[in-house]
């Protein structure tokens, strides 16, 4: 595009230079002997200057603590210039001590509170409960699994001055007030912690981590008064010039400038590697081999080793175990993944840290914030993520200083068949983006240009494939942390495009009002009246103050239980009360002439479809496909969402039925799918919703209240994609952002021109393909000392590419 500039160098934040107190002051120290049992503080190795060399510095946590609390003291004093402190620092570090004894000496010297913002409630829960069984009582948490009753209790310790140490969860602190939970209570100190997930490459960016930047730059205003911001990581990539830079990230995601910046050496002498390549023999399979290799390294391990073994996959983990491990050995080993209930992983957790088990099949869910000292061999089947998360999660082995720790793999250059598969389920694809604009300023268009607008993500639920067969809620939260990232990679690659944002996205509450529909009655109604508005002409639909209804008269459920219910129409007993969307709807042609449209194509898909099915045993390719769409003016674009979406996973008389499925082709990015029989009689069934719900004339706007899951609201993406109709949902308790739009002829025009490429997802792609070759390159080898191997990893850490990396080594 001709009036794009292309150059996205950016400025880089602006650093304080480090003045360390000499040492901690006595009172402090106390602190730590009385809360903690400690007699001393330990020593952190940090780079005096990257910008100049590797020279490194040893500095004690002890200056380090003074320095955050001095700070903080400036910011109670009132002064003009407050300086905010980044921290990386390898696992096992004690990095929560770096923050948890400011926070207890704030408390106590000056009332002053704390609040931390961890991205995994685990993490949370594990820290906090940390403390209160060292006896200190002035900590607590608020996530959004606790029940309004709950968090008000804690609401209330925090303002009456009973917690000084106060853990949130970002989505929590997004969505309120900060009064919301402290009242009128000063706010002494910020913790950022696990701060590398706000960088946008690799699987743990955290889409709500990119709004806390603003949020607490705004909250400074809005308060009339400063306080630190300290930011810890254990992993971050120090590369000025790269795009894979995770520290500079950090400081201007979070509007951390001023900075002083502590980047910690990445080097652990006492974990060594045990890295060989894995041999097929005669006649065996990759599956096979893996599996003999794997079986013989467990069969050591169990030897008196305490083991972490990282699998990619949460699915096949515990099939796997049975023929890794032998029967007699089965009760020394567990398996831990994300979809495990709490009561079983803090058990898993416990048993491993006392011994009873000596190995954990895990995939990286097990990690963040569990700290078992005595682990001595990490076991990596395959790499799942990134090269910074294996460093992550090899630094799990050997905390305790004493022990001698080993990293160990078997690889084979197919090891990342699971990375790559891992990477496009959760990718976000350049054609997704441009789909997502142009939805975008369909809804702008529908809701009257008005500069702000709110926006349900569900308007963009046919943008991304994600299969329906799961919950809604966790269907709901990977839909928000897709769209939410998708949102805001346009808004940072437009506005270092352009200098200026074009549009700028914020989140919204986690309830914010919906709409609720009873057919059974009036009983929900006449229960909740307080909280209900009838909805004119719409037959049992009331507008609803969700919030205030969950709060007051559900408050002994947590919001997940809460919405799930409200989902299933199980809230209130006598009634199937259902939360329900409004879909506004714009006809962009008269209703019949939109009719012949969808009736022709559906004549042609299933002609196409049942020559499959008789000739090929239902399998058909892209091509096929897009020859049918060609014929319908409909590009191939939205062609390929468009049938997946019609015939896809959904629930018919309680069970799940996929129509269709597809798989990329070998060496290319093709797909090829497979149709099954009865797929006409789905179709049949949208073109007898369409006559009975879809009439009017070009230009009549329609109103539609319905679950995000219905037929409906798939016949009107379906429509949409057609370009027959505009629609834009609201409610329905699928959460929403609040877009302004700065510029909206310009993006306008973005949205219209087909070569629009965001820069952003390029540079992801480009870091991705980085860590395969990084793994490659270290795993492929074995040639390296232990000491090479370290040094390979700090000078990646420390800005080295991947050319000069396979160079040097």
């Amino acid at each position: 595009m001709t009036d794009i500039q292309e150059d996205t160098t950016r400025r880089l934040p602006e650093l304080k230079e480090r003045h360390l107190p000499d040492n901690c002051r006595e009172s402090v120290s106390a602190l730590l002997k009385e809360v903690y049992g400690y007699n001393q503080f330990r020593n952190l190795e940090i780079y005096d200057d990257l910008f100049k060399g590797k020279e490194k510095l040893c500095i004690s946590q002890g200056q380090l603590i003074e320095n955050v609390i001095l700070e903080a003291e400036k910011a109670r004093a009132g002064a003009a210039q407050v300086d905010n402190i980044l921290l990386t620092a390898p696992t096992g570090s004690g990095k929560s001590l770096l923050f948890q004894l400011p926070a207890i000496y704030l408390g106590k010297e000056y009332n002053l509170l704390t609040i931390v913002v961890s991205p995994l409630k685990a993490l949370i829960v594990d820290q906090v409960e940390g403390l209160q069984d060292l006896g200190y009582t002035r900590v607590a948490y608020a996530s959004s699994d606790l029940s309004p009753e709950q968090k008000s209790e804690v609401y209330r310790r925090v303002r009456e001055g009973g917690i000084d140490l106060f853990y949130l969860s970002p989505e929590l602190l997004l969505s309120y007030d900060i009064k919301h939970f402290v009242g009128e209570r000063r706010i002494g100190l910020v913790v950022v912690d696990e701060a590398h997930t706000v960088t946008t490459w690799g699987k743990e960016f955290r889409v709500d981590y990119w709004f806390l930047g603003r949020y607490l730059t705004a909250l400074k205003q809005s308060l009339g008064y400063s306080f630190p911001l300290f930011a810890l990581t254990a992993t971050a990539v120090w590369n000025p010039k790269g795009g894979n830079d995770m520290v500079f990230e950090t400081i201007r995601s979070l509007q951390m400038e001023p900075c002083v910046l502590y980047v910690g050496t990445v080097k652990r002498r006492n974990i060594g590697f045990d890295i060989r390549q894995m041999q097929m023999e005669e006649g065996e399979t990759y599956d096979k081999a893996k599996q003999r290799v794997v079986a013989a390294r467990i069969d050591d391990f169990l030897n008196g080793h305490k083991t972490l073994l990282y699998y990619p996959f949460a699915g096949g983990i515990d099939m796997r175990l049975k023929t890794w491990v032998k029967p007699g050995d089965w009760h020394l080993v567990a398996s831990y993944y994300g979809k495990k209930d709490k009561e079983q992983k803090a058990a898993i957790v416990q048993e491993f840290r006392d011994g009873t088990k000596q190995l954990i099949v895990a995939t990286k869910a097990f990690g963040m914030g569990v700290d078992i000292s005595d682990i001595d061999r990490i076991y990596h089947v395959a790499p799942s993520s990134t090269f910074v998360d294996y460093i992550q999660e090899i630094g799990r082995a050997a905390r305790d200083a004493d022990i001698q720790g080993l990293s160990v793999t078997d690889y084979h250059k197919r090891d990342f068949y699971y990375m790559k598969r891992l990477h496009q389920s959760g990718s976000i694809a350049q054609e997704q983006l441009v789909l997502i604009l142009r939805k975008l300023m369909e809804v702008y268009r529908m809701k009257g240009n008005k500069p702000d607008i709110m926006v349900s993500l569900s308007d963009f639920e046919f943008v991304v494939k994600l299969p329906r067969t799961k919950n809604k809620l966790e269907y709901e939260a990977e839909l928000g942390q897709l769209i939410k990232t998708a949102l805001l990679w346009l808004e940072d690659d437009l506005a270092q495009r352009y200098g200026k944002h074009l549009l700028e996205v914020s989140p919204k509450n986690l309830l914010t009002e919906g709409y609720v529909q009873d057919k059974t009655g009036d009983a929900f109604a006449h229960e909740f009246k307080n909280y209900l508005t009838a909805v004119k002409g719409a037959e049992g639909v009331y507008r609803a103050r969700l919030e205030d209804l969950w709060e007051e008269r559900f408050p002994e459920l947590g919001y997940k239980e809460f919405k799930q219910k409200l989902n299933n129409g199980t809230l209130w007993e006598g009634s199937r009360a259902v939360s329900v969307g409004k879909h506004e709807v714009l006809l962009k042609k008269d209703a019949a002439s939109i009719r012949e449209r969808i009736d022709a194509l559906f004549r042609d898909l299933t002609a196409m479809l049942k020559n499959a099915l008789v000739k090929r045993k239902g399998k058909f390719d892209e091509e096929e496909l897009r020859a049918v769409f060609a014929e319908h003016d409909m590009d191939v674009r939205s062609a390929k969402r468009f049938i997946g979406s019609l015939l896809e996973s959904r629930t018919e008389e309680g069970r799940s039925v996929s129509y269709i499925s597809s798989v990329k082709k070998k060496d290319s990015n093709e797909l090829s799918f497979t149709v099954t029989r009865g797929f006409d009689l789905l179709l049949s069934r949208y073109q007898k919703l369409f006559a009975q719900r879809i009439v009017g004339s070009e230009g009549d706007r329609l109103t539609f209240f319905c679950t995000p899951f219905s037929d409906l609201n798939m016949l009107l993406n379906l429509l949409s994609m057609l370009d027959c109709l505009s629609f834009s949902a609201e409610g329905g308790g699928t959460p929403c952002v609040s877009v302004r739009f700065n510029e909206p002829d310009l993006l306008e025009k973005l949205a219209l021109s087909d070569d629009y490429r965001n820069l952003i997802l390029d540079m992801n792609e480009q870091i991705f393909q980085e860590q395969i070759e990084l793994f490659t390159f270290f795993f492929g080898t074995d040639k390296l000392t232990d000491e090479q191997r370290w040094d390979f990893v700090e000078d990646y850490f420390t800005g080295m590419d991947v050319a000069e990396l396979k160079k040097k080594f």
